[in-house]
């Protein structure tokens, strides 16, 4: 490809990108290898469509380090928050046992009590009137 075809083609990459068509400007930008028309495509991806796995892969053809190791440290940020918010998580009721004075052997398993319908309704028969403070009048 002679430099006249390479650049031809660059300005109809660029003309194409500029009207939306990502797809077609892109092969463009891939045949003529123009770095900075890949990482205008690439930044359209991760910002716009939020499709980064895309992106970073272009950014690394275009050479675009910066942009790949930008993305890595996001990364890895958002693991280390998540990591650390599990911890959190995990430390929580050993803590409020160890503020309570009481050993994790002290404590029981929870169970729930389930009761039917004919029992609540035997309790509520059950229960003497007047010792429903809500319904009590002033």
């Amino acid at each position: 490809m002679t430099d006249e075809d390479r650049i031809g083609l660059i300005r109809q990459g660029n003309e194409l990108f500029n009207r939306g068509d990502f797809k077609n400007s892109l092969k463009i930008f891939l045949a003529t290898d123009y770095k900075d028309g890949i990482i205008r495509v690439a930044d359209h991806l991760y910002y716009e469509e939020k499709q980064q796995v895309s992106a970073i892969k272009l950014y690394k053809k275009a050479g675009s380090q910066r942009k790949v190791e930008e993305f890595a440290e996001k990364a890895a940020m958002t693991i280390r928050m998540l990591l650390e918010s599990d911890k959190k998580l995990e430390q929580v009721p050993e803590k409020e046992i160890a503020e309570a004075g009481k050993a994790p052997a002290d404590f029981k398993e929870w169970k729930p009590v389930t009761l039917s319908m004919d029992e609540i309704i035997d309790s509520s028969k059950s229960k003497p009137q007047g010792t429903d403070k809500k319904n009590e009048k002033k």
